[in-house]
């Protein structure tokens, strides 16, 4: 599913129109892109835990050239699923509350 699916299935599920529908959705993730951006953990009931983790540099070997390529630091996004979302797909419960 992408965001313009969500946006429609969003629409239809609560009677608004796609306009709102994206309007919303642009919102949510823009609020969860600038706590993540700050390095703040974002937490969604039932779902889970998206939180940024810093990866540190390391230096590569290209073998066909024998030259050291140095990658920088990173910062890696991660989702930890929570409890309910992992029961709900093996099939534990028949519904996320």
């Amino acid at each position: 599913m992408n965001r313009n699916e969500l946006s429609i299935r969003l629409a239809n599920e609560k009677k608004i129109t796609k306009l709102q529908s994206d309007d919303i959705i642009n919102t949510v993730f823009n609020i969860i892109k600038e706590a993540l951006k700050e390095e703040q953990k974002v937490c969604i009931k039932d779902f889970g835990t998206f939180y940024v983790k810093p990866r540190k540099g390391r230096q590569l070997k290209d073998i066909s050239t024998n030259r050291i390529i140095k990658v920088p630091d990173l910062m890696e996004l991660k989702l930890k699923s929570s409890q309910a979302m992992k029961d709900y797909l093996n099939d534990k419960n028949d519904k996320i509350k």
